[in-house]
């Protein structure tokens, strides 16, 4: 920040309702500080300056509007995505979540946030879903929709 002044974890808590979640919002406004949505730069940039609440940005119509519209579009690409690219995905995210859960045990958590693990970073074997997403179909992301094994109540 220009002044040098960023909000810490302590004054998430009101809107993040725990450490845990108070750190994973810092993280994410510093992502959001400096990535490609100008609306979702300002309202990052604000928050953790300290000019603008936590519960003022994510009430605030333009922000939320914002937000939502980058979510539409993370939605829509998770759903043109093959299923080989949504298990590489999985596994590359799991990688990345145990190695950022390894630096905050060391008390690493300001360097490579937000940056998944390197391509040399063992993964672990994809695992096959459980639920309704299991098998696969004609229904969209994972099979909902799809053709289902026949159960005991069904009619044959």
């Amino acid at each position: 920040m220009p002044d040098g002044r960023e909000v810490d974890q302590a004054e998430l808590l009101g809107v993040a309702k725990d450490e845990e979640r108070a750190r994973s919002l810092l993280r994410a406004l510093r992502t959001l500080s400096s990535g490609p949505d100008p609306k979702l730069r300002e309202m990052a940039t604000g928050v953790l300056r300290g000019d603008l609440t936590a519960e003022q940005a994510f009430t605030d119509p333009e922000y939320t509007a914002a937000l939502f519209s980058g979510a539409d579009k993370i939605r829509r690409a998770g759903e043109l995505r093959t299923d080989a690219e949504a298990r590489e995905a999985g596994e590359r995210f799991g990688a990345w979540q145990e190695a950022r859960s390894t630096e905050d045990e060391r008390g690493d958590g300001g360097e490579g946030q937000g940056t998944p693990p390197s391509e040399t970073t063992p993964r672990p074997a994809p695992q096959r879903p459980s639920g309704p997403w299991r098998h696969p179909g004609a229904g969209g992301p994972g099979g909902l929709g799809g053709p289902r094994p026949a159960g005991p109540f069904d009619r044959g």
